[in-house]
């Protein structure tokens, strides 16, 4: 018996007789051997599949395998099988439960039904495709939440991108394995908002609702090759080996290469692309496309590279467009944007990238001006307003006054003055107790660089002090082996939700870089190989996020997403300033841990 899966809005939908499982109960030996299968039986399982749909397509019977690998014979399981080509999925099936020869062969049958046979290339375009291969494991029970529907209900039972989802009740089953949620552009929420709409949509909706949880083994032999790529949350896993000189430059110019990719002729950033849709979004940012200026300047000065060169020169050129003088005031800037809010965060990395950049004198004067800006927001208390006029605003206080302060102290390095010791001397008053009271992850890195630079400088404990404390704090958030099972999320710093880990470690880890020079350089031992350590692992969990091209099984244009940095483990969004952290934090990893000349 076959079942074909029929994808609806990334579901696939799988209407049942009787109601029955759709496979086994729960059984951990039977999970352990189909997770664990080595890549030899993965390879057996493909070529099986292939075969399999070569001799539909010629017309011949259905294949029935002369050999089964002994470590094979005695484990069943459901088979999907899924045809790409170019990214598009032209055709999927599955197979019932059964011995799992039986079961890959019914799917790929399943499979290649969807396909136009009576096409005379049909076999010449069976060969251009690539084939994936996911083998089911045991329906896992779990008690239904009451609020089951709400956004976040099923994230305490459900790992996005690892579990897939059985929805049933007596006579219909809505299932998706965990992959469809990766390629489809949808979070687990939204995939089963996808799933009640469908469920009510139908007549078949009375009775108790069961919800059961599944793992898959998951890989895909490309068009025309002999071996097979294995996946894990569609990811190609790598592991704290990879934060080498050689790891850590590969991960850098990648990045660096895809953000010139990125920059368009205005020297304006495109914004966020979605490489499951194909979709560039037309929403915009200008803080963060300052801060996507600041990236290739500081890549720039480090590499050397002519092509970052030119996309900092024309990213400064897009912003000091709106620079505006204050009125009835000498020497004192902004940077004015076309939305007339003028954020506080603009200026300050603006001025950033000014400094960054291999050619910094050509913008002295204009830094300058800059700096006198941001210093005349703050207030007696220490606080800054985080925008220029007309906009007078005091929000974002975890994020604008930290970018300000830190201009302010790579100002000081090349023009100490008494205005900016006071500037922090009052800084540190407000925003310690500031974090004191509201400790926010957000807050942390750019207030760590502020202050660690001016504790470089100025030799003050209190601003060390300070350093360590926000780095602590942090650093108790992050994964490890002791309190996370998935190895591609170690590294990672859940910073507001327990478990959910994501590319804000990319800003987390600029912080880090720079507590730890700061212990090296005050010869405290055990806190520089605690953040040696921290520092390792957060660069492992961002260097796990850029999409290699292994993982683009599913991606329609590979030019557009490769070398980018996705949002988190399970979502593929390719945001501008997602790659901007990823390459400060990387580059400044490099630094810390393989000197240049070192």
């Amino acid at each position: 018996m076959v079942i074909v899966c029929t994808v609806l809005f990334g579901c696939a939908r799988l209407t049942l007789d009787n109601g029955a499982l759709a496979g086994p109960p729960a059984d951990r030996r039977a999970e352990k051997a189909i997770l664990g299968l080595n890549e030899d039986q993965r390879l057996f399982l493909s070529r099986l599949v292939g075969r399999t749909m070569r001799d539909a397509v010629l017309g011949r019977g259905a294949y029935e395998p002369g050999y089964v690998p002994p470590s094979l014979r005695s484990l069943s399981a459901e088979v999907v099988v899924r045809l790409r080509r170019d990214g598009y999925l032209r055709a999927a099936g599955a197979g019932e439960y059964a011995a799992i020869s039986t079961a890959a062969r019914d799917a790929a049958l399943a499979t290649v039904g969807m396909l136009d046979l009576t096409d005379v290339g049909a076999l010449d375009a069976l060969g251009r495709m690539l084939v994936e291969i996911e083998v089911v494991g045991p329906a896992e029970a779990f008690e239904v939440p009451e609020d089951w529907t709400a956004p976040r209900a099923l994230n305490p039972y459900v790992e996005p991108g690892v579990h897939g989802l059985s929805i049933r009740n007596p006579r219909t089953q809505y299932r998706f394995c965990p992959t469809e949620v990766l390629v489809s552009s949808k979070t687990l929420a939204a995939a089963v908002e996808s799933v009640v709409r469908q469920m009510s949509s139908t007549a078949a909706t009375t009775g108790r609702v069961e919800l059961f949880r599944f793992r898959t083994a998951h890989w895909y032999q490309p068009p025309g090759s002999d071996t097979i790529v294995s996946l894990h949350r569609g990811l190609t896993v790598i592991d704290g080996g990879a934060v080498d000189r050689r790891g850590l430059d590969g991960a850098i110019e990648r990045l660096a290469e895809y953000m010139v990719y990125r920059q368009m002729p205005s020297g304006a950033f495109s914004y966020q692309y979605d490489p499951n849709l194909d979709v560039y979004t037309d929403e915009d940012n200008a803080v963060r496309q300052a801060g996507a200026a600041l990236a290739v300047a500081v890549h720039a000065a480090w590499s050397g590279d002519g092509a970052t060169l030119a996309a900092a020169d024309a990213a400064l050129q897009h912003h000091l467009v709106g620079l505006v003088d204050l009125p009835d005031m000498d020497d004192v800037a902004f940077i004015a944007t076309p939305d007339l809010k003028n954020k506080l965060g603009v200026t300050a990395l603006v001025c950033l990238a000014m400094a960054a950049h291999p050619n910094a004198e050509q913008y002295a004067a204009t830094r300058a001006k800059l700096v006198n800006a941001m210093l005349w927001l703050q207030r007696p208390s220490g606080m800054f307003i985080t925008a220029f006029p007309p906009a007078k605003r005091i929000q974002s206080q975890d994020y604008f006054p930290g970018e300000a302060l830190l201009a302010i102290a790579t100002h000081y390095e090349s023009d100490p003055s008494a205005t900016v010791l006071d500037a922090f001397n009052r800084a540190i008053r407000y925003y310690r107790e500031h974090f004191r009271e509201r400790p926010s992850p957000a807050f942390v890195p750019w207030q760590v660089q502020a202050f660690a630079k001016m504790a470089r400088q100025t030799k003050r404990r209190d601003y060390v002090d300070f350093v360590f404390e926000l780095t602590d704090w942090l650093a108790a958030k992050q994964l490890t082996p002791a309190n996370c099972e998935w190895p591609e999320l170690w590294g990672g710093i859940a910073g507001y939700q327990a478990d959910r880990v994501g590319v804000a470690t990319a800003s987390y880890l600029e912080g880090f870089t720079d507590a730890l020079a700061l212990a090296r350089a005050l010869g405290d031992a055990e806190r520089t190989a605690r953040y040696e350590k921290l520092v390792r692992g957060a660069a492992r969990f961002v260097m796990q996020l850029q999409i290699r091209p292994e993982e683009a099984y599913f991606i329609r244009s590979p030019r557009d997403a490769v070398g980018g940095i996705r949002t988190n483990p399970s979502l593929n969004l390719l945001r501008i300033d997602h790659c901007q952290h990823a390459l400060i934090a990387l580059i400044k990893t490099r630094d810390v841990l393989y000197p240049k000349g070192g």
